[in-house]
């Protein structure tokens, strides 16, 4: 099992594949494995890199408290040990506002980014921060069951209307990437509540794809739009009949996506 030290921190990650390096970034409370089928995509031509978020999956130590900025500090630790130079940076969800910090951070770390069902401020965007506070609530004081009863805002309605068999198909695979680590999905959710770049996403200059779902529930559409408004030049996508559960409903889509992104040459990744 590979781990990196990164401070108090044994950061478990996965590598998958040569070339150009895409380091993938898990949503709250997902394992980097999360990503299989972007990386079994992928991974004929890149270097994939998964890395399991503190307070998730194999990842060890770590302090309890912390915010979207001490994340991104740690997947800034493991790539500089792990030399892997520039990279296309790709994050979901929670993972998406790790990797806004990361391009903030370390711009020579990034030479793309791709934004998945993400979003710029908890505070100014009432709807996000009252999902994340109500998903901790039921997760802190409720049954598990009742809090995971929940978890259905993640899909598309269209999804769940038209193709039930595939919905299950999802949900099966949503829990069997989820970390048992509940204590660390809590911080997790705490980090999500902490997330503020909207005054400085601007200062990002590298190549960014940002793409949703076009019934995100979570993440609302508008929420995308507002991110790639404010990155300079950034491209907008959306994925048609896709909720927050995006890169598991409709992957095909979702890889298209990135693979126009990086075709188009405005990703020129390093091999690390």
């Amino acid at each position: 099992m590979p781990t990196i030290a990164c401070g108090d921190l044994e950061l478990h990650y996965e590598e998958t594949g040569s070339g150009p390096t895409i380091v993938w970034i898990p949503g709250t409370g997902l394992r980097g494995s999360s990503w299989h089928l972007q990386v079994e995509h992928f991974a004929g031509r890149y270097r994939c890199l998964t890395v399991d978020l503190r307070g998730s999956g194999d990842t060890r130590g770590g302090s309890e408290q912390f915010t979207v900025a001490d994340l991104a500090d740690d997947v800034i630790r493991c790539l500089d040990a792990l030399d892997v130079g520039r990279a296309t940076v790709v994050g979901l969800s929670l993972g998406s506002a790790v990797a806004q910090e990361v391009a903030l951070a370390r711009p020579d770390l990034v030479a793309a980014l791709v934004l998945v069902a993400t979003w710029s401020s908890s505070s100014a965007e009432h709807h996000i921060r009252r999902h994340f506070e109500s998903r901790l609530y039921a997760l802190e004081n409720g049954p598990l069951d009742v809090y995971g009863q929940f978890g259905f805002w993640m899909s598309s309605p269209t999804f769940y209307d038209t193709e039930p068999e595939r919905q299950a198909e999802v949900e099966n695979r949503l829990r069997a990437h989820m970390s048992t680590n509940l204590t660390g999905t809590a911080g997790h959710f705490r980090a999500d509540l902490s997330h503020e770049t909207r005054d400085r996403l601007g200062r990002i200059t590298c190549p960014t794809l940002v793409v949703h779902g076009d019934e995100d529930l979570i993440t609302l559409p508008r929420y995308n739009r507002t991110v790639a408004g404010l990155v300079p030049g950034a491209t907008l996508a959306s994925i048609p009949a896709a909720g927050h559960l995006a890169w598991f409903e409709r992957p095909d889509e979702l890889n298209a996506h990135i693979d126009d992104f990086l075709a188009a040459g405005r990703a020129g990744t390093s091999t690390g």
